[in-house]
């Protein structure tokens, strides 16, 4: 055999070697927000119908982007369907979460190693932000038992010793990164209010590594179905699980009997989505994917009560759209 022939057959092997030892780079994962276990009479059924999914899909994890439920026994059963799961399970803090206690009681229900964190999952990295914080006269302060009930320009914050962990983290993985958030990133009504220094961080992490490090970021909170790419980061809105907050100018009385009306109290107050909503998302070779859930109004939708149209990234919807897109 001469030499160019066996090196030929050496390459050869040892590309299939290392084609056998190399991970699995496709990942799915699931994500639900605003679950708010106490707001809809049927919540539990639509939580059952995301879990059944997961399993279906043989989903990698399952995140919940805040806003789930208190450590009360009026939301355990919400708790309980969620354990269902046997795979990883993650949490974000949501503000709603401390209405009733302090950050660190949720994090010991939930079983979170801290208020934020990140982890790996086969070829991937992932971090979880907090943003509940409040900022006033120059102090960072935890929400607490719903202290956050004051003026919106002092809420979601992102203190500054996460921000330097943030940074630091980035610097440390060599892994593409999804972060995760309760507040958005992007929304100039009810975002981050230090959501620049964020940017700053995610893009400069980008620039240092010379590779699409950062690929996207994932929020809750506005109950809203948005996407948009700054920068070559793409910023996903994901809708709650089951409705809209429209307050006392819904007044929809006539979609739920009286019963249901005296024990959900603010029902009246809220549009509802028939259909359960939540995302699959997978990341496949160079395409990262998100199905979401198509859906329609319950009752009556806020259009059909009369309500102004919402400004361009904020608008109503039953549903949580599908995307495509190459990680150039």
């Amino acid at each position: 055999m001469n030499q160019s022939v066996l090196s030929l057959a050496l390459s050869l092997v040892l590309t299939v070697l290392l084609s056998s030892c190399a991970p699995d780079n496709e990942l799915t994962f699931g994500i639900v927000t605003d679950v708010h276990a106490d707001m809809l009479p049927d919540n539990g059924e639509r939580m059952e119908k995301f879990i059944d999914e997961a399993e279906i899909k043989n989903a990698d994890f399952i995140i919940q982007l805040g806003d789930f439920c208190r450590p009360r026994e009026s939301e355990k059963q919400i708790r309980n369907i969620w354990e269902r799961f046997a795979g990883e399970k993650y949490h974000v803090l949501g503000n709603h979460d401390m209405d009733l206690n302090s950050k660190n009681e949720i994090i010991k229900a939930w079983g979170m190693p801290s208020n934020y964190y990140s982890f790996d999952n086969n070829a991937y990295h992932f971090i979880v932000l907090d943003a509940n914080y409040l900022y006033k006269d120059g102090e960072y302060i935890d929400y607490d038992r719903a202290n956050y009930y004051v003026s919106m320009d002092y809420r979601a914050f992102i203190n500054p010793e996460q921000m330097r962990w943030l940074k630091d983290d980035l610097n440390k993985t060599e892994k593409p990164t999804l972060i995760f958030s309760h507040q958005s990133l992007i929304n100039v009504l009810w975002g981050v209010k230090n959501r620049v220094e964020v940017h700053e961080i995610l893009e400069n992490a980008n620039k240092k590594a010379g590779f699409k490090k950062v690929i996207a970021c994932f929020n809750g909170h506005d109950h809203i179905d948005f996407h948009r790419e700054i920068n070559g980061i793409h910023y996903f809105e994901i809708n709650s699980l089951g409705y809209q907050w429209i307050n006392d100018t819904y007044n929809d009385t006539a979609c739920y009997d009286s019963t249901a009306l005296n024990q959900f109290a603010h029902l009246n107050k809220v549009a509802v989505y028939n259909d359960p909503l939540y995302a699959f998302v997978t990341i496949k070779g160079n395409k990262l994917i998100l199905k979401g859930v198509q859906g329609t109004w319950f009752c009556s939708s806020p259009e059909e009560k009369g309500l102004p149209e919402m400004i361009y990234g904020c608008e109503y919807s039953p549903s949580i759209s599908d995307y495509e897109f190459e990680l150039k």
